[in-house]
């Protein structure tokens, strides 16, 4: 409830736009936005309120895109100058709020020493990395949960092929998963444990994110935490 309150204020604060008949610069607003956030004692309050207002520049600014003529070559626009310069203030406050862009301080249930371990072993795997560290940006900005759950699922879809060494689609890899982790002496008990949550895995995907965008927010914690523990039984039984 309260981050709800909080990011309700945020939009009064960026459509109601009250600070642009006092300086409508981007230094003007970022005056204005810093100014907010005296009304927000905790470090938490204050990123709810930054990130839905950066969310809300964004889709702004990515409304815009579609129709300028300087899409390819934003900083020819006036117009996207301005976005981008709110957008740039805004990631320095969120950098000040917020240094090590520590999940833990916004989503607290997200197992955070797993998911720094699993950023250092994927190193080995470029492309599944880049997703994983995806979906972590986004989870941490706010941004479309069903995007956050996406990333996170073709980060895991790509380990698999990896390390599979195959073309598959995540739903096409059971049989290959299985022959793996038996080759790689995993316990039959195991194997069908981590089978069984891999199926109800690629379900969930398919139901509430891959085809639809039916993600539920209470949710999402436990996807992602799901997902980091996957990915990580797999490269631990990689070597």
């Amino acid at each position: 409830m309260l981050e709800e309150l909080i990011k309700d204020e945020a939009n009064k604060f960026y459509n109601y736009s009250e600070w642009q008949q006092y300086d409508n610069t981007p230094s003007g607003f970022k005056d204005a936005l810093e100014l907010q956030l005296y009304n927000h004692n905790s470090s938490t309050s204050k990123l709810f309120y930054i990130y839905e207002i950066l969310r809300l520049i964004r889709e702004e600014y990515n409304d815009h895109l579609k129709s300028c003529r300087y899409k390819d070559e934003p900083i020819k626009c006036d117009q996207n100058k301005t976005w981008l310069k709110m957008i740039y203030y805004t990631e320095q406050i969120i950098e000040d709020l917020n240094p090590q862009f520590d999940f833990q301080i916004l989503r607290p249930e997200l197992n955070t020493d797993l998911i720094h371990e699993n950023l250092k072993k994927l190193s080995d795997y470029p492309e599944s990395a880049k997703l994983y560290q995806s979906a972590l940006d986004k989870l941490n900005e706010g941004i479309n949960e069903r995007n956050v759950l996406d990333d996170a699922r073709l980060s895991y879809e790509l380990l698999l092929k990896s390390v599979l060494s195959n073309n598959k689609s995540l739903e096409n890899q059971s049989s290959e998963l299985g022959k793996y982790l038996k080759q790689q002496n995993v316990s039959a008990e195991c194997r069908n444990m981590f089978q069984t949550l891999n199926n109800y895995f690629q379900n969930y995907q398919n139901t509430y994110v891959k085809h639809n965008d039916k993600v539920l927010t209470k949710e999402v914690d436990l996807i992602v935490n799901l997902t980091s523990s996957l990915i990580n039984f797999i490269i631990n039984n990689s070597t």
